[in-house]
């Protein structure tokens, strides 16, 4: 793949604050050419993530991100020519990852912010010339998939927890090593995408005995990694009840009655500026409610958006 284009020289300030936050290393993956970020701060942020499936049509795609008009989204099931192709039509800058841990060479990021520092599992990204945001983008192992195990009686509960570990600890390990510098510095970070397993703030004894999740209680390893961190799920911090409001992002296809609906994508935020304000589902209007519907939306995911408010950086006059 080609490189990260040369930067002009006004850039150099931006360059070198990026890599003062950096600890994850340049990528081979390609990206846009960076300018110069802008002097305002803004005092919010929409991001979205979105698993748009692989094969489906562009156009259905755009009008989904459309609708929701984020600043920064990150991709699943994406691939390079077709991540290059929506952000030209949407005028977005990208990122394609390289493969990792917690990908097989299929995210992507789309950003309104130029993108100052590709790194590993995402990107880092400059509001102004001193305050960096850090974007992490996941797309974790789809199999085995536990819950249907579970449906189908072949696990218990323990055993899927410790399926599940075995599965994705190590891919989501990297990345929250990865992310923990900006985390303990407080930048602003979001860890975002399609995490394949379910949440221990969803299957929990209150949802359990709503007969939600196939009334079971199941204390999921990855989402406890992650929260164990120091991130917040933003949908529940948004919507703390998890049975007035499940959130589920898998699947949009409801035709099956043995299906098990739930939420598998997520939007984790870190960093004491960073408060969540809103979060919703996109998707197709249907039988499982969706808090924005899409006509033509193509994927089997929902896709989910939060939009936080920034707190004044130290540096702010």
């Amino acid at each position: 793949m080609p490189s990260v284009r040369p930067l002009r020289p006004d850039l150099v300030l931006a360059l070198l604050a990026a890599l003062a936050f950096s600890s994850l290393g340049t990528t081979g993956a390609w990206a846009q050419e960076t300018p110069a970020p802008q002097r305002d701060r803004p005092d919010s942020l929409t991001v979205m993530t979105y698993n748009v499936l692989y094969a489906t049509p562009d156009t259905g795609t755009v009008r989904a991100i459309e609708a929701v008009d984020p600043d920064v989204v990150a991709l699943q099931e994406i691939s390079e020519p077709r991540l290059r192709h929506i952000a030209d039509e949407l005028d977005y800058y990208f990122h394609h990852s390289d493969e990792h841990e917690a990908n097989e060479e299929d995210t992507g990021l789309l950003s309104r912010y130029p993108i100052s520092r590709p790194t590993r599992y995402g990107a880092l990204l400059y509001l102004t010339v001193d305050d960096p945001i850090r974007i992490a983008n996941v797309h974790l192992s789809p199999y085995p998939y536990e819950p249907y195990a579970l449906r189908d009686d072949e696990m218990t509960p323990q055993e899927a927890v410790a399926q599940a570990r075995k599965t994705r600890s190590p891919e989501i390990k990297p990345v929250l090593d990865a992310l923990a510098k900006s985390v303990q510095e407080d930048v602003p970070t979001f860890l975002m995408g399609d995490f394949n397993e379910p949440s221990h703030l969803d299957w929990t004894p209150a949802a359990a005995e709503a007969g939600l999740h196939l009334g079971l209680e199941v204390p999921w390893p990855t989402s406890r990694a992650v929260t164990e961190r120091g991130f917040r799920d933003a949908f529940r911090v948004a919507h703390p009840d998890e049975v007035k409001r499940p959130g589920y992002t898998w699947t949009t296809l409801t035709e099956d009655p043995d299906e098990v609906h739930d939420r598998i994508d997520f939007i984790y935020v870190a960093g004491a500026s960073v408060s969540v304000e809103t979060a919703y589902t996109v998707g197709l209007r249907d039988a499982s409610p969706t808090d924005r519907s899409v006509s033509g939306y193509p994927s089997d995911h929902r896709s989910v958006v939060t939009t936080v408010s920034l707190a004044p950086s130290p540096s702010d006059p």
